[in-house]
């Protein structure tokens, strides 16, 4: 029953709208407006718009602006409706004092609709560059300079323009000049439309202001016909500081000793010297002292100015005495800076005060230049030792040298770094090279069979030290066929069995060599046995030519070098790794053991001889114990040789103490003689007289003991085989001897004088006595007064 109810509500619902008549919504179909004129002084414009609805229904307008000129806004402040037919929606438009001529576009209820918009723009006042950068402004002081002032509207010119700081700096104060005009005659900045007229600005930095710290200012510039057509702009300037030497750097604070100490004395050389402007404006530079402890220095070249906040390098000539010990050398640096004239630099501005004078304060840079005595090592960079043939063996050497001569080169190391490790050998090398001083690195080169006939070696040495740069030492050498001729020819040269059979050895290692058998040591080995070999037949020849001929002191030196060559021909022969090369040595050693036994036997057979004929004197015999001691060590006979050492150690001192009883009785006799001449002789001439018989015993016994040390002399030097000794203090015996007998003679001839002499004295005193008493007695008896 319910449900029934519903459906034919439902019906009667439906029928009853059929029944209504039909109504007809709104219809916008026209908008339209009229073009304006906007100034943007004024009140804002407003703008009807025409609004057509053929609608039967009212609507609300809705307003969209899509399009406006640069500068102009238009809104829709209102909420009208817009009922059918004829309706009026008011916008709002205003203009900013640039704002651009121009069409506004929208749509009304999405019906599109336009107009145009012209914008009376009154004369707006700008600047040439916005925002305005006044430069550089000097600290402390009051700059002024000129300013462009352009009309920036374009449809009206400007009649004097009134800035307004709105925002200032703390640093400084702005402030503008001509600008309004009204003062002293002047119009301020007067303008066509678009044009530009000239202004002036005066900044005023504090003294305390910081460098280069950044100065703004907002300005508010209008026409002085309208106040209300305002522009604002941004002016900026930097503070900047007079010149003023500032910090100082040694650019390179090193002086190397790097020439040769023993070719100069005295280094010279050239280092920079940095010199900055702490200021902004040019420093004007006149001169440069330098000032050194032990050094010499000066400035050589430097410019006229330094830039602002710029650095000259200034070049110093240095000077040093190679005796200069390494280390810190301190110096001062100091400059001379000219007049300073603010209108000779790139100052922009114009100080107004016009006794503005500005005195860069003198400073002094206080620094060190280190001395510093480098080392450098030069060696030989190559080595050609060229053609070895192999198995023989050859030798090089490079030279290190210290060049500098200030520092020694320590640790010294030589390392091969390149090339065969065989063949060649670095058989000395220093580990210290003294400074100025050069040392050697000496090279043994030896080719054995395995090394490539005609092929060029190369090895590559560094050389390194403490504190140097490492150095290159590259050695060459290439290995030939060994050539055996000479030796060949040389043993052929002697007629012996030893030679025959060497020869016949080297031929055999010959042969081997020729098809690569034999052992790289072996060749060598081989040719000291036959070089010792030639040695050996060369002594033993020489020795028994010598024996034959007698001359057996002679000879033996040479059967020594022949034992000794025969020594080394054993050691070599028991080195030699082929068997049957050593087997033929072997038998060489035989043959030339057999010769030389038979020479140190005759040799033997001659001194023992001698030792039994009993003729030698000591010094002979003592010899001889020796030459047979040196034969019994040849012989092998160890005991032997000691016995006989023993018997010539005490023959010798036989001789030594018969030389010592010589020496001795001829010092005693120079001795008496000495005195002989001091007390008794009397030399007339370079001959001694005995003038004295009082002294004649003294005489004959100095005189026998003249002849008793001499013979004692003279036989002592004879036993001791000192046969010239003995000659000599002979014939020293047989002078003195004559002249003994020389001085005798004059004693006899002048004892005869002496007795002649007292008869006369003894004759003529008689006379004398008796004149005397025959006056006497004249005297007495009164004869002599009768005559």
């Amino acid at each position: 029953m319910y449900r029934r109810l519903i459906v034919v509500l439902a019906l009667v619902l439906a029928l009853g709208m059929t029944a209504v008549p039909a109504v007809q919504a709104a219809e916008i179909t026209d908008v339209q407006a009229d073009d304006t004129v906007v100034d943007p002084s004024d009140d804002p414009e407003f703008v009807d718009l025409s609004v057509q609805n053929d609608g039967e229904n009212s609507t609300a307008a809705d307003v969209t602006i899509s399009d406006s000129p640069s500068g102009v806004t238009v809104t829709h402040p209102g909420s009208e409706t817009l009922d059918p037919g004829s309706n009026t929606v008011t916008l709002e438009v205003t203009a900013e004092n640039d704002a651009d001529d121009g069409t506004v576009s929208g749509d009304v209820n999405g019906e599109q609709f336009d107009f145009e918009v012209t914008v009376e723009n009154p004369p707006l006042a700008g600047f040439e560059d916005e925002p305005l950068d006044l430069g550089d402004v000097l600290v402390g002081e009051t700059t002024a300079d000129e300013l462009v002032v352009e009309e920036v509207g374009g449809e009206e010119g400007l009649d004097g323009v009134e800035a307004t700081v709105t925002s200032g700096d703390a640093n400084a104060d702005l402030e503008f000049d001509d600008m309004e005009g009204g003062g002293f005659g002047s119009d301020g900045v007067q303008t066509g439309p678009g044009g530009e007229d000239t202004a002036g600005w005066e900044i005023d930095v504090n003294d305390d202001a910081s460098q280069h710290a950044d100065l703004s200012w907002t300005v508010e510039l209008h026409d002085t016909n309208h106040p209300d057509a305002t522009r604002t702009v941004d002016i900026e300037a930097r503070v900047i500081y007079p010149p003023e030497f500032g910090e100082s750097l040694f650019i390179d604070d090193e002086f190397n000793f790097d020439e040769p100490r023993d070719e100069v004395s005295v280094i010279t050389g050239t280092n920079e010297f940095e010199i900055s402007n702490s200021g902004d404006l040019a420093l004007p530079l006149d001169d440069i002292d330098v000032a050194a402890d032990g050094i010499e220095m000066q400035a050589e070249e430097f410019p006229e100015e330094i830039e602002g906040q710029e650095s000259v390098v200034v070049e110093i000539g240095v000077a040093a005495d190679t005796d200069l010990e390494e280390g810190e050398y301190e110096f001062l640096v100091s400059p001379d800076a000219g007049d300073f004239d603010i209108d000779e630099t790139e100052y922009e501005g114009t100080i107004q005060d016009s006794f503005f004078s500005h005195t860069v304060e003198d400073v002094e840079y206080e620094d060190e230049i280190e001395i510093i005595h480098e080392t450098h090592l030069a060696v030989d960079g190559t080595v050609s030792i060229g053609d070895v043939p192999i198995g023989e063996s050859d030798s090089a050497t490079a030279t290190a040298t210290e060049e500098l001569g200030y520092n020694d080169i320590e640790n010294v190391e030589v390392q091969l770094e390149s090339g065969p490790e065989s063949w060649l050998d670095l058989d000395a090398a220093p580990t210290r090279v003294n400074a100025g001083s050069s040392s050697s690195l000496a090279f043994d080169l030896d080719f054995d069979t395995g090394a490539e006939l005609g092929n060029d070696y190369t090895w590559e040495y560094t050389v390194e030290g403490d504190d140097v740069e490492t150095q290159t030492v590259t050695v060459f050498a290439s290995p030939v066929p060994l050539d055996l001729d000479p030796i060949r020819n040389d043993l052929s040269s002697y007629d012996n069995p030893v030679a025959t059979e060497t020869v016949a050895i080297v031929d055999e290692m010959d042969e081997q060599m020729q098809a690569g058998d034999t052992d790289g040591d072996d060749i060598s080995t081989v040719l000291t046995f036959g070089e010792s070999t030639t040695l050996y037949l060369e002594a033993v020849g020489e020795a028994s030519d010598l024996t034959d001929a007698g001359e057996h002191d002679e000879a033996q030196s040479e059967i020594v070098a022949a034992a000794a060559a025969y020594n080394t021909m054993s050691l070599y022969s028991e080195s030699i790794e082929d068997p049957g090369l050593r087997a033929d040595s072997e038998t060489v050693l035989d043959i030339a053991d057999d010769d030389l036994t038979a020479v140190i036997d005759a040799q033997e057979s001659h001194y023992e001889s001698q030792l039994e004929s009993g003729e030698l004197s000591l010094i002979e015999e003592a010899t001889v114990q020796r030459q047979l001691s040196r034969i019994a060590l040849l012989q092998g006979n160890d005991e032997r040789a000691a016995e006989l050492e023993a018997d010539a150690e005490e023959a010798f001192e036989a001789y030594s103490t018969a030389v010592a009883d010589g020496e001795s009785a001829a010092q005693e006799g120079d001795e008496i003689w000495a005195t002989m001449e001091d007390e008794q002789f009397v030399s007339v001439a370079g001959q001694q007289f005995m003038l004295n018989p009082a002294g004649y015993d003294t005489f004959t016994d100095n005189a026998a003991e003249i002849d008793a040390t001499y013979d004692e002399a003279t036989a002592s030097f004879e036993a001791a085989g000192e046969s010239s000794r003995a000659e000599a203090v002979g014939a020293e015996y047989e002078s003195r001897s004559d002249a003994l007998e020389t001085a005798e003679l004059s004693l006899f001839v002048a004892t005869g004088l002496y007795a002649t002499l007292m008869i006369g004295i003894i004759g003529s005193t008689a006379r004398r006595m008796y004149r005397y008493t025959q006056d006497a007695r004249a005297a007495v008896s009164g004869d002599f007064l009768m005559n």
